[in-house]
């Protein structure tokens, strides 16, 4: 019988195109599967760039959450519209609803049409929302452990809402009138440009925007050498910036020629045009996915809040350069009153990788102000980055290591194909120190757990011996929490406890007790495996790096 999945992204043009390669893990999970896409009607000119797909279903959810938000309509008139929007999808049966749009609205939706495997945001028995399925679960947490995250957003989405399996590149139609329209453009009555360069000047936010005069540099640097033309792309938004980065162009001496196409594009077009151009030099937006889609090599500006280890392009072919800062990425929710991150990238350099990812130089010199990073696969057919050119802080980036085969081999059940760490940790002896001291707390916890669950099938219940027992629980637990989340063989264990320990999917005391005895054994068992593949690791180095003992003539005799 066939398989019916249900998708649900209506967010951003980017996380739309990063879905492509969960529908092939599906399809490869289950060869006749049959997926629908639910998207926000103002995307779905997107989905449809997407193989693989039933059907794209369209609902106006920004409508929908202003109508929340101002409350022009009465809730019981909401919920009584969305429920009878979404009766046909309840009537379909899904085997499997995949939510990868984290709020509380899709979260409802996804419960009310119901499937007996959900994976995302759903709704608990009380409406508030929890996530199902340990991957989905790692990227909504995945803010309290940025430095330590080797997993994109795109090998978030396929592992979670499938599973392990093949490699697999993003993919996006070029559709038929998209390519013609760009060949038309791109006609110049200069026959010598062979490598157009696109160049993406803003985003959608200026916190992750490159300076725009930067970009007029690099491009005056790039027209120096015979045969390179560029082309302008983003929105009608971005045009002061684009001006800008044009004036800084020509005042700079730049000669090439330039074809400004922002504003004048359908999203066909774009397409078209980005398969055409031999490279994009672009901040982090969703032009870039969509220029990985179609097979154009990307070099990425990963400035601001944006961390190319979660969102940056997605498998071989492509560039990153990111600023070598202490605060750099810098938290989401923050306020840069300087943006020193974008100062760090010289405009020259870029040019000299331009040249080097189009074929026409060697890979470049680089100042200490950065770091270079090439794309690739790894040996679990996971997108990767290489470090090509700068520093990075060892412990920051052994535990990354550390962490990335951790959670791999925890939520697959599967060992890791990646190769084993040929160093130990440069805080080993410190980390081992903690490991000992954190087993004693961490079982005290799990068994005042249990015992709380016992008090609950007691009856009649005993109320205050309970409420007292939680209560200790919970300052034991307050007690440990900031030491366990502080250190790096512990912290991102310990952040995953705490979800678990607030995904309350079940009813009724007993049931609610008993989960959170599971949470508090799984952060136990984490831990404790953690501190043992620390130690073995540790080990193991040490005895490779021992000198083999001397054999005497006699006794090979």
């Amino acid at each position: 019988m066939t398989k019916q999945v249900l998708i649900i992204n209506v967010t951003r043009m980017g996380d739309l195109i990063q879905t492509g390669p969960l529908l092939s893990r599906l399809r490869e999970e289950w060869p006749d599967v049959a997926i629908d896409l639910l998207v926000d009607r103002s995307f779905a000119s997107v989905a449809s760039l997407l193989t693989g797909l039933r059907q794209v279903i369209c609902c106006d959810f920004t409508r929908l959450l202003d109508d929340c938000r101002t409350q022009s309509k009465s809730l019981v008139t909401l919920m009584s519209e969305m429920t009878a929007w979404a009766a046909p999808l309840r009537a379909t049966g899904y085997d499997r609803i995949v939510n990868l749009t984290f709020n509380r609205q899709t979260g409802l939706l996804a419960s009310y049409i119901g499937s007996p495997d959900l994976r995302g945001i759903t709704a608990g028995p009380d409406g508030s929302p929890i996530v199902q399925n340990p991957w989905l679960s790692y990227f909504t947490d995945l803010h309290r452990h940025r430095r330590f995250n080797r997993f994109n957003l795109v090998d978030l989405y396929a592992m979670g809402g499938s599973g392990p399996g093949s490699f697999s590149p993003l993919s996006v139609t070029v559709p038929a009138d998209g390519g013609a329209w760009a060949e038309g453009f791109l006609r110049s009555p200069d026959r010598t440009i062979h490598h157009w360069i696109a160049v993406q000047v803003g985003a959608s936010d200026v916190m992750k925007a490159w300076r725009p005069e930067y970009f007029g540099r690099t491009m005056a640097r790039l027209s120096r050498h015979p045969g390179v033309g560029f082309v302008l792309i983003g929105t009608v938004a971005e045009a002061d910036a684009i001006e800008l980065a044009k004036q800084t162009y020509r005042a700079d001496g730049g000669t090439a020629p330039i074809l400004d196409a922002s504003g004048q594009t359908t999203l066909n077009q774009l397409v078209g045009l980005l398969s055409r151009c031999q490279l994009l030099l672009t901040n982090d937006t969703g032009p870039m996915h969509l220029a990985v889609g179609v097979g154009t090599s990307v070099i990425d500006l990963s400035v601001g809040h944006v961390d190319h280890n979660e969102t940056g392009p997605y498998g071989p072919g492509h560039w990153v350069i990111q600023p070598d800062l202490a605060c750099s990425p810098c938290g989401f929710d923050q306020i840069c009153a300087h943006h020193a991150c974008k100062d760090r990238l010289v405009p020259e350099e870029i040019a000299n990788l331009c040249l080097h990812a189009i074929g026409l130089a060697p890979f470049p010199l680089w100042s200490a102000g950065v770091r270079v990073y090439q794309s690739g696969a790894d040996a679990d057919g996971l997108g990767s980055f290489i470090l090509r050119a700068g520093h990075v802080d060892a412990s920051a980036a052994w535990y990354a290591d550390f962490w990335r085969r951790f959670w791999y081999e925890d939520f697959t059940g599967m060992p890791s194909q990646l190769a084993p760490v040929s160093e130990p940790a440069p805080d080993r002896d410190q980390s081992l120190v903690w490991m000992k001291e954190a087993v004693q707390p961490l079982l005290q916890l799990e068994q005042r757990a249990r015992h709380i669950a016992a008090l609950t099938r007691r009856h009649p219940l005993p109320v205050s011996v309970l409420q007292r027992e939680q209560a200790l629980l919970r300052q034991e637990r307050e007690q440990l929490l900031p030491r366990m989340i502080a250190h790096s063989v512990s912290g991102p264990a310990t952040v995953a406890m705490i979800r678990d320990i607030h995904n309350d999917d079940v009813v009724g005391l007993t049931m609610l007790a008993d989960r959170h005895v599971q949470a508090y054994r799984r952060w136990q068992q984490r831990i404790a495996r953690a501190g043992s593949l620390l130690s073995t690791a540790s080990a193991q180095i040490e005895t490779q790096r021992r000198p083999l003992p001397m054999i005497s003539s006699a006794a090979t005799g």
